[in-house]
């Protein structure tokens, strides 16, 4: 104890806040964070000691985008072992292993949000005009909901998506293995088939040289698919509660008496927009990379581009739409009430004030300008082929 004393108290004050966070249950965000990170670093540690972690110190191997910039006498010089494609040298590779890593926070967070929705409304008078009747049909809604979320939970349906994904992911590496890599990339005269077998004999997840890397990037694509697909289908649930829950009459209520978090209490609302908006965008852009710079791009891939965003409509665009309509019938009697109750001096100053916040907490600018970018990205696809073709 005498020991202890004579260290400063700053320093044992810091020990003490270690030792209270060590012994702090974590949070579900906080646990997959945190496995996110482990499962990063190490992966990056099993491609350091494979030595495919940066470019290789064969000096006759160079970088497979690095023949982007050669002249044509280097190009015709072009061997099967002459490709290095390591992991920091792979930027399609780096930009999928993000959003995998990635993909669960998103979820995360939508079940945070959604779980603090209807606590929301509830807190801004969503359920105050309701009848008695109406709060039964709510109340049974709500626990119909919360049972087909809680069956997404559970051990043995948890099982079946896992298997579901891992043979997923196995095919679609499987594919990569058989027809290799970089096909759309190909700035040489070499067929088109010897140049993605070159690239993928140098990639650092081939099966064949690094069997330990493919393991680990195709666990990690089980990880990222697992919670894909629950991201997806609670998206599916949640969808089909907003629309009969905003059929009865409960719906987003912003608070038009006491703006308590600066969104008119509608901040949990903004911040699984926000979430689910950014989870939409890191996919597309993850499934962009994939189809159009690993795989060989195509312009039957826009088809596949389209599926994804019909099922990115139905559960972000389509509950936003619904949103905002119970949002803006909010506004419309509360302006209402103000209409009949303020004097006429106060009458118009107070309903410009209700107008001039959005009817949702994320401007009209901002996700109409999202919105178009989302739409416009399925012609990527197909515009990186014809550009290649004329360079």
């Amino acid at each position: 104890m005498r020991l202890l004393r004579r260290v400063p108290q700053p320093r044992r004050n810091a020990a003490r806040r270690l030792v209270r966070l060590m012994y702090r249950p974590l949070t579900a965000g906080t646990k997959i964070r945190l496995l996110g990170l482990a499962g990063a670093v190490a992966l990056l540690a099993l491609a350091g000691v494979g030595g495919v972690l940066g470019a290789p110190a064969d000096t006759d191997r160079r970088w497979a985008l690095d023949y982007l910039f050669a002249d044509n006498a280097e190009l015709g010089g072009l061997s099967p072992s002459g490709v290095s494609l390591s992991l920091l040298q792979d930027p399609a590779g780096l930009i999928v292993l993000a959003v995998v890593f990635v993909t669960p926070v998103f979820c995360c967070q939508q079940v945070l949000a959604i779980g603090e929705f209807v606590q929301m409304s509830v807190r801004n008078g969503g359920a105050e005009r309701l009848s008695e009747g109406q709060v039964r049909q709510l109340g049974l809604l709500a626990r119909r909901t919360n049972q087909w979320l809680a069956a997404l939970g559970r051990r043995d349906v948890s099982a079946a998506i896992v298997v579901a994904m891992a043979t997923a992911t196995y095919f679609l590496y499987d594919f990569v293995n058989t027809h290799g890599l970089l096909q759309t990339w190909n700035p040489t005269g070499l067929p088109d088939s010897v140049w993605r077998s070159a690239v993928y004999d140098g990639w650092w997840a081939n099966r064949h040289t690094h069997p330990e890397m493919a393991v680990a990037l195709c666990v990690a694509g089980t990880y990222a698919f697992y919670f894909l697909a629950k991201q997806l289908v609670m998206g599916v649930v949640f969808t089909v509660y907003l629309y009969r829950s905003a059929a009865i009459g409960f719906g987003v209520t912003p608070n038009m008496r006491f703006d308590s978090d600066g969104f008119q209490g509608l901040r949990p609302l903004r911040q699984f927009m926000l979430w689910t908006y950014g989870s939409a965008l890191a996919h597309l852009i993850g499934l962009l990379v994939l189809f159009t710079v690993w795989l060989p791009a195509a312009s039957w891939m826009v088809f596949v581009v389209l599926v994804v965003m019909v099922v990115d409509m139905l559960v972000i665009v389509y509950p936003s739409s619904i949103g905002y309509h119970s949002a803006l019938v909010a506004k419309q009697k509360h302006v209402n009430w103000l209409y009949e109750n303020l004097p006429e001096g106060e009458r118009a100053p107070a309903i410009a004030q209700v107008w001039a916040v959005p009817v949702l907490p994320v401007t009209t600018r901002r996700a109409t300008t999202g919105i178009t970018l989302y739409l416009l990205a399925p012609a990527v696809p197909a515009l990186i082929p014809i550009l290649f073709q004329r360079l």
